[in-house]
């Protein structure tokens, strides 16, 4: 059975305060000032906060904002765009104040207790934090995020029930996973771990998240089915929070203003794969920061994604250029430099400047893993093994891919034992993955040890995801087991 995804899958997790969101990519809308006829009082006069060291741009705009505010106390839809700069912008606590002004001037919008939520149960508050987002449900009460934040918080605080209740509605209104996931927590918490697997169960194992994967290997573990937890956790084993998309959150990047603020969301912005909506950010501020490492290292990076490699080319160039000395900014360009060259399909550039990396940056992974793959390509086998080496021992995520690839090279030439080794390793790393196991296999039959390529198989058979390569490949082992049997025996007649 799969899940309904669209428009409610989960995503994959970003670090950072502008997590889940993309660029609203409208200007600023201006609205009629006139709102409710309510005569203003001194408790809706607007929340100040002090901006003497604020950046010169978020001093402007919440000072605009402010004296908008001023000129018609009585607008709820003013009070909560001030209360969103105030958030974007480092002001938590004024903009909950403001946020709470809005909901009272504008009861019929949902975002102003919506987003109060939010910022509640960032704090910690959550009884404050439900309070605020049942508010905003009696608003819309079908829109899906609400509801998970609802389920979240209640089970946070122990109500279990009421937390079924929202997760149900999230489920019906088409949430999918995070709605799962939130059922299957509450019958893991109350030690019904048959149902949580079976939930769990629901989801294809291909577009499960890595979070859900953990949960059933818990579940797993307490059923005692201990194989299939170990290959539940494998696939998990990078998890993070499951998180959701929250559409309503994009009108707040409008906001975010200020060089350092918008250069932290351009990043965010490349790590969610939005790049031309980054660029667009970074292309406004190049002239007035040329030279700053932030800027540069995402405009190549963003070049770099775009194929715009003379661009990026120059970019980086520039870099290396004005912070040659600071080696952790340098350390960024000299990478972004080898990846533009090997794209450029030049290995002794891009070997250049990855082993720049790696002397800048001992610490970093990533270097050695791109000079490892160009060193395969180029045939230096050794050379490339050991570049994987390190970086497996600098903690690269995902070890098990350079420990497969080191096997496939030590396969291609036929050195079977160090193969075997290789594989080994990267079926330790990562119990689920399959493609080791069926190369495991072939390994130890060229080998002669055909009860282990049997087992190997067995377990590939068990992951459930190439069938009919297992199939293939107990072909492929019963006929070179077959004929080395038939081979006479040294001596014979």
């Amino acid at each position: 059975m799969t899940e309904p995804t669209p428009p409610y899958k989960g995503l994959p997790p970003r670090a950072g305060r502008l997590r889940g969101m993309a660029i609203a990519g409208a200007s600023l809308v201006l609205v009629a000032l006139a709102g409710c006829d309510r005569p203003a009082t001194d408790h809706d006069s607007p929340v100040a906060v002090v901006l003497d060291d604020a950046d010169p741009d978020i001093t402007r705009g919440i000072s605009d904002l402010v004296a908008a505010v001023r000129a018609a106390p009585q607008s709820g839809e003013l009070r909560g765009r001030l209360a969103m700069a105030y958030e974007m912008n480092g002001f938590p606590e004024a903009a909950l104040a403001t946020y709470a002004q809005a909901a009272t001037l504008e009861p019929e919008e949902f975002n102003w207790p919506y987003f109060q939520a939010l910022l509640l149960g960032r704090s910690g508050d959550l009884p404050a934090a439900l309070a605020s987002v049942e508010q905003a449900i009696t608003v819309d009460q079908d829109y899906v995020p609400a509801w998970l934040w609802q389920g979240k918080w209640l089970m946070d605080t122990g109500d279990e029930d009421a937390a079924e209740l929202a997760y149900r509605r999230a489920q019906d209104l088409g949430a999918g996973s995070p709605a799962i996931a939130g059922l299957a927590q509450i019958r893991l918490r109350q030690d019904r771990p048959a149902q949580a697997a079976a939930l769990l169960e629901s989801v294809s194992a291909e577009r499960s998240h890595p979070q859900l994967h953990r949960m059933l290997g818990e579940a797993y573990r307490s059923l005692g089915r201990d194989d299939d937890a170990r290959i539940a956790f494998a696939r998990g084993k990078l998890a993070s929070p499951l998180e959701w998309f929250d559409p309503r959150q994009f009108r707040k990047t409008e906001y975010v203003w200020g060089f350092k603020n918008q250069m932290a969301h351009a990043g965010d912005l490349l790590h969610a794969g939005m790049t031309e909506e980054a660029l667009a950010i970074l292309d406004v501020w190049e002239d007035s920061y040329p030279d700053d490492p932030a800027l540069l290292t995402n405009l190549g990076w963003a070049s770099l994604n775009l194929d715009d490699l003379d661009r990026a080319h120059e970019i980086l160039l520039r870099g290396v250029s004005v912070h040659s000395s600071n080696h952790s900014v340098a350390y960024h360009f000299h990478f972004h430099l080898g990846r533009l060259h090997v794209r450029w399909r030049d290995d002794e550039q891009a070997l250049f400047h990855l082993e720049k990396a790696a002397e800048l940056n001992p610490a970093q992974p990533y270097p050695h893993e791109e000079r490892g793959k160009i060193l395969l390509r180029q045939g230096r086998t050794d050379e490339g093994i050991e570049a994987f080496d390190l970086a497996v021992q600098r903690g690269i995520p995902h070890s098990d891919n350079l420990l497969h690839a080191a096997g496939v090279a030590e396969a291609a030439r036929g050195r079977w034992p160090e193969a075997v080794e290789r594989f080994r390793q990267a079926t330790a790393a990562n119990p689920a993955f399959t493609e080791a196991y069926l190369h495991l296999a072939r390994s130890l039959g060229q080998a002669g040890r055909f009860d282990e390529a049997r087992q190997a198989l067995d377990w590939a058979a068990r992951l459930g995801t190439h069938p009919g390569a297992v199939a293939s490949a107990r072909r492929i082992l019963a006929s070179g087991e077959s004929s080395e049997a038939e081979e006479p025996s040294p001596g014979g007649a």
